[in-house]
């Protein structure tokens, strides 16, 4: 199956993390990996590249775009490349590699395999307070709002079929990509799995760019996508006339 599935993870400021993921990557996984160093200033884009092969590609940003943004550009460029499974993950050693292999298989007859911390909704003590709320808050509107069961709308470690990444109409470039995602699993009646992956936080310090560190202002971020996706839905599906 590896021939049919590209690794995609961006990158910001991982240098101190690059080698032990790298390491751990290949120790599990032998395809085709596309970094996206989303104009990182610690030369985390050059330690990519020397470390790299013919299975590894580095695509630069010039400057920092936002980590939606660098999951479009690797989204681009897996479909360029003709693959058919998708996966995302993080390189700061919150996701573990290993599990690679079984987000690929979930897309057996599925569009979308999404990682959850949070399986049936539970809460995990390692998880940071103010981020299991708004997690929790945004679980909850969606179900509200859509009828869809999200148990955990943010977690990065997932994997797409092709043919949803063509069909889904993505523009966010910060961190909301990852929810309007699931906004387009929902507009366009994708089937999805949930994955269940550990909940790890080895760096509970880690800030939000952006000006999304403060929790109040992350979750009004998320609300306006929400907004304006089920906007996008209902204008869809209102009756002619």
């Amino acid at each position: 199956m590896r021939r049919d599935v590209c690794v995609v993870c961006p990158v910001h400021d991982e240098r101190p993390f690059l080698e032990g993921f790298s390491r751990k990557l290949r120790g599990c996984f032998s395809g085709q990996v596309i970094f996206i160093d989303d104009g990182s200033g610690d030369g985390s884009g050059d330690l990519l590249r020397a470390m790299g092969d013919w299975r590894t590609a580095v695509i630069g940003h010039p400057r920092r775009l936002g980590y939606g943004a660098a999951l479009l550009t690797g989204f681009r460029e897996a479909l360029g490349r003709g693959f058919r499974r998708i996966v995302t993950i993080d390189a700061d050693l919150q996701h573990n590699p290993a599990r690679i292999g079984r987000f690929a298989r979930a897309l057996d007859g599925r569009d979308a395999a999404l990682g959850t911390r949070y399986p049936k909704g539970t809460a995990y003590a390692k998880a940071p307070g103010e981020r299991l709320a708004v997690n929790r808050y945004a679980a909850g509107l969606l179900r509200v709002l859509f009828g869809v069961r999200f148990t955990d709308p943010f977690c990065g470690f997932r994997a797409y079929r092709d043919t949803f990444l063509r069909e889904a109409r993505l523009t966010e470039e910060g961190y909301g990509l990852g929810l309007e995602i699931l906004l387009e699993i929902v507009r366009l009646g994708a089937r999805f799995r949930e994955v269940p992956v550990e909940a790890v936080y080895p760096h509970p310090g880690r800030r939000f760019l952006d000006g999304l560190d403060d929790p109040r202002r992350r979750l009004l971020h998320y609300l306006g996508v929400i907004a304006r996706k089920r906007n996008e839905i209902e204008r869809e599906h209102a009756p002619p006339g």
